[in-house]
């Protein structure tokens, strides 16, 4: 089976992505610095308040349009007290950032993120043993897989997330790499009259299948945070964090785990203010997202505050 998402399903999803941030640009942080991060092999944005110092920090990961993360949702966390690297770890659809080597959500190496959690630590405004990763959708899948295999991980967010690693953003490969090995993935056929196909057709599948691509998110060391929407029109997000929830608490997870779902609202759920909920292509076909506007506008609000309260008793 080939796990396969249409270009024109690609790009919209970026299109939406890119709309989500232009539409939550934040005009009111001159209090927070943003350093240009363009070390050799390492490009992202840096924010953090004036005169921080061995604060809790978060790695910041987008989902499948690429690019840099949410720069509005970055500069609001580091203005609440948390620096945030906002990673770009391939390219979006417009090519940018054009420095970047990976151009393509295609093999990916996981060696890149870990030294994005190295660069981060040795930043004088974090606390190098607080780092929480933060990721939404495809982001989520990595923060997961990250967390799970770095144990100097102090906790992870997880919007839209999936207990599985599917394969690349096209298909026909892995989606991420480790020691320059592909990491097993799931694979499914696109349905465009039923898009949930190609992933209920895995997680109601042979075991064997979805055990080989596991995320085994039992090895993460520090709390857990899980958000979805039970309308989520791109992947089954809320029912794939209840699969996390039930993997952490069969293998007896000592941290905490919070599992927090919205009943409409859209898959692009990180960050706070509006998102779109559809996108329409062409007069063949909208790309779908799940939920109505205002009722994700309420859960991105409720979520980035539920993100805050989680994040304080790592201040301690």
């Amino acid at each position: 089976m080939e796990w396969m998402m249409p270009t024109n399903r690609r790009k919209v999803l970026a299109i939406a992505l890119v709309i989500v941030f232009a539409a939550s640009h934040d005009a009111q942080a001159q209090d927070v610095q943003r350093v240009d991060v363009r070390d050799p092999g390492l490009v992202g944005h840096f924010y953090a308040a004036s005169g921080a110092s061995g604060r809790t920090g978060v790695l910041m990961l987008g989902g499948s349009g690429g690019g840099y993360p949410d720069e509005a949702a970055a500069r609001d966390l580091a203005r609440a007290g948390y620096p945030v690297f906002a990673l770009a770890y391939f390219r979006d659809y417009g090519g940018d950032p054009a420095e970047l080597e990976q151009r393509h959500l295609r093999n990916v190496p996981l060696e890149y993120i870990f030294e994005a959690l190295d660069w981060l630590q040795a930043r004088p405004e974090v606390r190098a043993d607080r780092i929480v990763l933060m990721g939404e959708s495809r982001g989520a899948e990595l923060a997961l897989m990250i967390g799970s295999l770095r144990p100097d991980v102090a906790g992870v967010i997880a919007y839209s997330p999936s207990e599985l690693r599917w394969g690349a953003v096209g298909g026909g490969a892995a989606a991420w790499t480790l020691h320059g090995l592909p990491l097993p993935y799931a694979q499914g056929h696109y349905d465009r009259a039923a898009p949930m196909r190609e992933f209920t057709e895995i997680l109601d599948g042979p075991a064997d299948v979805r055990n080989a691509a596991a995320i085994e998110v039992e090895h993460i060391h520090g709390p857990v945070l899980l958000l979805s929407s039970k309308a989520d029109e791109v992947w089954p997000s809320a029912r794939m964090a209840n699969s996390i929830e039930s993997r952490l608490r069969a293998n007896r997870f000592s941290y905490r785990v919070e599992n927090v779902q919205y009943e409409n609202a859209s898959h692009l759920l990180m960050g706070f203010g509006p998102a779109p909920t559809e996108i329409r292509v062409n007069e063949r076909f909208t790309m779908r997202f799940g939920g109505t506007p205002e009722a994700t506008e309420t859960a991105r609000n409720s979520g980035w505050a539920r993100v805050k309260d989680f994040l304080g008793p790592l201040k301690r």
